[in-house]
């Protein structure tokens, strides 16, 4: 008869394991930014009646949500059935610079994705194309109101790579900026708005860039941004000093992403630079920030579009193949930033 192994797991690796797996906060955290409680929060604490009519809610269970997310530290019962602002909580405001609101909304499409990891574990490619019978950038383009979601998304956290990257790099001289994959122009307003003097190019696809003006207005950017629509697979707008490219590259398998490449290389002059803002892989244990985001992001891209994260080496073999030479990797609070320059 088989003795059973003898339990090693510490009670603190239990509850640590527990919060970890545990699917219920994040989803609850999702459904109570979706009611916007935290907005009826800003002027102080209501009670759970107050908020529930407020946000259109069924009180007892808004009052449940509330009360598991208190354990965590998002919103606090200042007093019984009445509820306030915690800082996590403030993240789910939407009115404030750092909302994270808009970045951590119920995409139902996603989450049932999600609910296949297991298939892409087992071949590598996206569970979105399983379930939705569809690729997901093909999905974003025939479903407009999910697509404004994404683009929402995409904004809040761009809000705080732009930070990050543009605090890293040395930008001061640059004159003018192609920025690839670049969205509805949340990046390049940022980097825009702090060098006054710089010029812009939006690239991306067209029902992308079809809300850009919008986010280029309200930066006051507009008169110095020019916006194009196309395909990196194409061709790309030619002669600026500067090239972007944020989390764009692993999106794609190699072939794909050598011929972006190509087409950057074909469209820089011989003194422009090209800036890979991508999370890259690095092996071991490391749990800091810009590694742990890269490694998230690379498990996203499996899920959604059977892209992935690249190490520096294979980064430097796919810029070698395109006509590029990796010259440097600039670390940063978020993901590296990958420069390399026409061989």
């Amino acid at each position: 008869m088989t003795t059973p192994a003898r339990p090693t797991a510490s009670v603190e690796a239990i509850e640590r394991f527990t919060e970890l797996a545990d699917y219920v906060i994040p989803f609850t955290i999702r459904a109570v930014g979706e009611l916007g409680v935290a907005d009826q929060l800003r002027d102080g604490s209501k009670t759970i009646e107050e908020l529930a009519v407020a946000t259109n809610s069924h009180s007892p269970s808004l009052y449940r949500a509330l009360l598991a997310l208190a354990s965590k530290g998002i919103f606090t019962e200042v007093e019984p059935g009445r509820f306030g602002l915690t800082p996590m909580a403030e993240l789910l405001r939407s009115d404030t610079m750092l909302s994270l609101r808009d970045g951590y909304r119920l995409l139902s499409a996603d989450i049932q994705a999600w609910a296949r990891f297991d298939y892409s574990l087992r071949t590598g490619t996206a569970a979105f194309d399983l379930v939705h019978e569809q690729g997901y950038w093909d999905y974003l383009a025939t479903h407009s109101a999910y697509s404004r979601r994404f683009d929402r998304a995409m904004q809040t956290f761009t809000k705080l790579e732009a930070r990050a990257i543009i605090a890293a790099y040395p930008w001061t001289g640059v004159e003018t900026v192609v920025d690839i994959g670049g969205g509805n122009g949340a990046f390049l307003s940022f980097l825009l708005r702090t060098y006054r003097t710089m010029r812009g190019t939006l690239f991306d696809q067209p029902h992308v860039v079809s809300g850009a003006d919008a986010v280029l207005a309200a930066a006051r950017v507009e008169d110095r941004c020019t916006v194009v629509a196309g395909s990196a697979f194409e061709s790309i707008p030619a002669g600026a000093q500067v090239y972007t490219m944020k989390r764009v590259l692993y999106d794609f398998d190699n072939d794909e992403a050598v011929t972006i490449l190509r087409n950057v290389r074909a469209a820089m002059t011989d003194d422009s630079r090209f800036l890979l803002c991508d999370p890259v892989l690095e092996p071991g244990d490391r749990s800091d920030i810009s590694t742990t985001y890269g490694r998230i992001y690379d498990l996203l891209m499996l899920a959604m579009v059977s892209g992935h994260a690249r190490s520096v080496d294979e980064l430097a073999k796919l810029f070698s193949e395109a006509g590029l030479q990796l010259t440097r990797v600039v670390p940063t609070h978020v993901f590296p930033i990958v420069e390399a320059r026409p061989v």
